[in-house]
């Protein structure tokens, strides 16, 4: 074990904390976050991930470092905690909700709340489903469909595909969304 390690065991038997936690160093996180800011290609703009970093004053330090209002969400109350606490943020959902959680979640937040979530489109059936959310709501939704490049975890194989869609009224496609790792494949999906 490091020296550095070594210490913050040492720190949390002083403090008598025998149990599972999370230890911050805060320095570290602030080198870090300055990395992320000088390697950062301009006019690329950072998402942070809430399930990543479930702390609402931890999202809100980096969020501010960062000068991002962008987060990825996963979990209806995480999601409306987000919405909640920062007013501006615009929230992408990591992964397709079936249309009664969306329901659910749009029922219990406020009206202001729906335009800022983009939601998760992989199957013309929910694609259908959410322009019948929308109306029933009365409301835009905005989406982003979400694509396989190789993953095979689900999306739409490719332009054909997506190009035979007709977009319910309602909703308003924001893009696609494919998992980072597997980004260097896009061009060649899409020509």
């Amino acid at each position: 074990m490091s020296a550095y390690f070594a210490e913050l065991s040492k720190a949390l038997k002083a403090a008598e904390i025998f149990r599972p936690c999370l230890v911050l160093d805060r320095d570290r996180l602030d080198a870090n976050i300055a990395l992320v800011k000088q390697r950062l290609a301009p006019g690329l703009a950072v998402r942070l991930v809430d399930k990543s970093l479930p702390c609402l004053p931890l999202l809100s330090h980096i969020s501010k470092s960062l000068e991002t209002g962008r987060f990825m969400t996963f979990h209806p109350p995480v999601m409306q905690a987000v919405l909640d606490a920062f007013p501006a943020g615009d929230l992408l959902y990591g992964k397709p909700m079936p249309v009664g959680a969306a329901k659910a979640a749009l029922a219990r937040g406020d009206a202001g709340g729906w335009s800022r979530v983009c939601w998760l489109i992989d199957t013309p059936e929910r694609l259908s489903e959410y322009g019948a959310l929308a109306a029933a709501f009365g409301t835009e939704l905005r989406f982003a469909f979400e694509v396989d490049v190789g993953l095979h975890r689900g999306g739409f194989s490719g332009p054909a595909e997506i190009g035979a869609l007709t977009i319910p009224k309602g909703l308003r496609c924001e893009g696609i969304m494919a998992y980072e790792a597997h980004a260097p494949e896009i061009p060649g999906l899409f020509g």
